[in-house]
């Protein structure tokens, strides 16, 4: 008689009716290993983060996002034998809690008074362009932290329940399985180098992650996302177009042509950026399995206010949003100056 494993309300935890934590997404990782794309609405039409963001909206302090297996696969039973049983699990939870941020213009009752010029010296219009430059900048700042502790993060940046970085060397598997890495490596190197061969490297290192039962995700297979700085364009373009490889003199065909979009952003590796990313960073993107979450909780909002013993008046802007990735997967990461890590 085979064992048998139950699923009680203990195996669901917090997901159980009446626990009192409330989950903004449950994830099933089975879907990653369905051979057809269940969804492929891998972004919000007119996002402006593009596919890499999945935008979510919430009206709730903080939010939690927690995934969960499928079943193993089934397998032959003899006639007259007990059904196999199996029992799914539950994988880690991520929690995400919005900040507030703000940003705000005073000017005196003379200088509105005087001034020709209202339109280029539009308080609200210079605030709104502020508060979507810092939306995309930390949404790609979360990219620059992608080899940083999840303890050293800033507050507006959340990471994955399994408590590493993103790229991480040692992400493990919730069934006690091997950890696995998404640190885009070649034998002892890691942090390879942007290249054609380290392009196929890549796209067979994301071929081959594991969902948290030791399943194959579906991720890698379909058109990615090439992600790099302005520093690695150039590369990355001339590796991804044309029908023909670049710099090769046999004539072998470029099979990535048509199979990658290259992203760049001005965010990533820029000479401001507290994680100290290198201007050599690039990353390989699987968008409808990757899950990077730009999470709205107050959408932008511009009020005034005068100050009655001296009419100045103060312009300022509002809006809570937060950043995170809720699993490494669908993503392989590398600093691009071949320096050793683990972590």
């Amino acid at each position: 008689m085979p064992s048998v494993s139950i699923e009680t309300r203990s195996t669901y935890g917090e997901l159980v009716k009446g626990i009192g934590v409330q989950f903004l997404d449950v994830y099933n990782q089975s879907l990653n290993s369905y051979s057809l794309a269940m969804d492929d609405a891998v972004a919000q039409p007119g996002n402006k983060l593009s596919s890499l963001a999945k935008q979510l909206t919430t009206e709730k302090a903080v939010e939690h996002f927690i995934q969960k297996t499928g079943v193993n696969y089934p397998s032959v039973t003899a006639e007259g034998a007990a059904f196999n049983q199996d029992s799914r699990i539950l994988g880690y939870k991520t929690s995400m809690t919005p900040q507030l941020f703000s940003q705000s213009v005073s000017v005196t009752y003379q200088a509105m008074q005087d001034r020709a010029y209202d339109q280029q010296l539009s308080e609200f219009g210079d605030l709104t362009i502020a508060m979507k430059e810092v939306m995309d900048k930390n949404f790609f700042e979360m990219l620059n932290y992608a080899f940083t502790a999840q303890s050293s993060l800033p507050n507006y940046i959340f990471g994955y329940g399994d408590g590493k970085p993103m790229a991480s060397t040692l992400h493990p598997r919730k069934d006690g399985g091997a950890t696995q890495s998404n640190v885009i490596t070649s034998g002892s190197t890691k942090n390879l180098a942007l290249t054609d061969d380290n392009y196929e490297v890549a796209r067979v290192q994301l071929q081959r992650q594991l969902d948290d039962r030791g399943k194959p995700n579906r991720g890698g297979g379909g058109k990615l996302i090439l992600l790099c700085t302005p520093e690695n364009t150039k590369k990355a373009v001339i590796i991804t177009k044309g029908e023909k490889r670049s710099g090769t003199g046999n004539n072998d065909i470029n099979i990535y042509d048509g199979l990658a979009t290259v992203i760049e952003s001005k965010w990533l590796g820029y000479s401001g950026n507290p994680a100290s990313m290198p201007s050599t960073f690039w990353a390989l993107i699987d968008p409808k399995v990757a899950r990077l979450v730009f999470l709205l909780r107050q959408a932008m909002a511009t009020h005034s206010w005068t100050d009655p013993n001296t009419l100045a008046k103060t312009f300022y802007i509002i809006s809570r949003f937060c950043e995170g990735w809720v699993d490494w997967r669908g993503m392989v990461l590398s600093k691009g100056d071949e320096s050793a890590y683990s972590s």
